[in-house]
C-alpha cells in the first residue's frame, strides 16, 4: 500500500550496518529500494561496512537502484563491530529522522511506516519489539536470549522487554546527543542506548512486530556471549554511578 506523507514530511536516512553480508544484503537493497521509491522519495541510505573482506560494498551499490533515492557506502577497517558500525552511519546521516535496521532483511521495510507515526505523534526513539511467539535457530541463543530479555525487562530497563531488535528510529537532533554519549561498539550498544535515553528522560515509543531468523548470521555464540556479559556488567556499572548524566 502506497504511504503518503504529508506536505514538508522530514528527511530521511537509513543506515544498515554489515559485515561480511555479500550474499544477503543484495536482497535487503532490492527490497528497500522498491519501497523507498515507492513511499519516501528523497531518502537516504547508507550502507557502513564493517571490516568487510568479501564483496560486501560492491553487491549493495549493485543492487540499489532507486533513481530518486541516493545510496552511500562506508567502509571501515578494521572490523569494530556492529555498535561501531550504526554509530558511525547515524551521525554521518543528513536526514531529520535516523533509522537504523538489520542487512538481512529480518524485518520488512514496510514496517517503516509505523516508527515514524510515532515519530511524527512525538516521540523522540522508536523501537521494534519482537513478538513473544519469535523463536531463534540454535539452542544457545535462544537461551541467551529469554535470559537477557528477563534481566533487562526486569531490572535494568523495565517496561522495555526487547532491547535488541535491530530495527530503530530517532529523531536526528536526538541521535546526535545520544551516540556519542554510548561507549558499547559491539551487540549490547542498543541497550546502552535505551539505557542512556532514559536517563535524559526521552519519549521512547515501541512498535510490535514479526521479523525472521535468517541463516548465515556472523554471531559467534561462545565469543559474543562472553563479551555480551562483559558489556551488560559495564553498562550497569555506569548507570549505577551515574556516568551517562554527566
Amino acid at each position: 500500500m502506497l504511504e503518503h506523507s504529508p506536505p514538508n514530511s522530514p528527511t530521511l536516512s537509513v543506515v544498515f550496518p554489515a559485515y561480511q553480508e555479500e550474499k544477503r544484503i543484495g536482497m535487503t537493497m532490492e527490497a528497500w529500494a522498491k519501497y523507498l521509491s515507492a513511499n519516501h522519495p528523497g531518502t537516504e541510505v547508507i550502507v557502513v561496512c564493517d571490516g568487510c573482506t568479501d564483496g560486501t560494498a560492491q553487491a549493495a551499490r549493485n543492487a540499489f537502484n532507486a533513481e530518486n533515492c541516493t545510496l552511500k557506502v562506508i567502509e571501515l577497517s578494521p572490523n569494530r563491530g556492529k555498535g561501531n558500525a550504526v554509530s558511525v552511519g547515524v551521525l554521518a546521516a543528513q536526514g531529520e529522522v535516523v533509522a537504523f535496521t538489520d542487512s538481512d532483511l529480518s524485518y520488512e521495510p514496510e514496517l517503516l511506516g509505523d516508527f515514524l507515526y510515532q515519530i511524527g505523534a512525538g516521540a523522540d526513539v522508536v523501537i521494534a519489539q519482537r513478538r513473544k511467539k519469535t523463536q531463534y535457530s540454535g539452542l544457545l541463543r535462544r537461551i541467551l536470549a529469554i535470559s537477557t530479555r528477563f534481566l533487562v525487562g526486569n531490572f535494568l530497563l523495565p517496561g522495555i522487554r526487547d532491547t535488541q531488535a535491530g530495527f530503530k528510529v530517532f529523531k536526528q537532533s536526538v541521535a546526535r546527543d545520544l551516540f556519542p554519549r554510548a561507549k558499547t561498539k559491539r551487540f549490547l550498544f542498543d541497550l546502552e542506548l535505551l539505557v542512556i535515553a532514559r536517563s535524559m528522560d526521552l519519549k521512547i515509543e515501541k512498535v510490535y512486530v514479526d521479523w525472521l531468523d535468517r541463516e548465515g548470521s556472523s554471531v559467534r555464540i561462545y565469543v559474543d556471549t562472553i563479551r555480551s556479559l562483559r558489556d551488560l556488567f559495564l553498562i550497569y556499572m555506569r548507570l549505577i554511578l551515574g556516568t551517562y548524566k554527566k
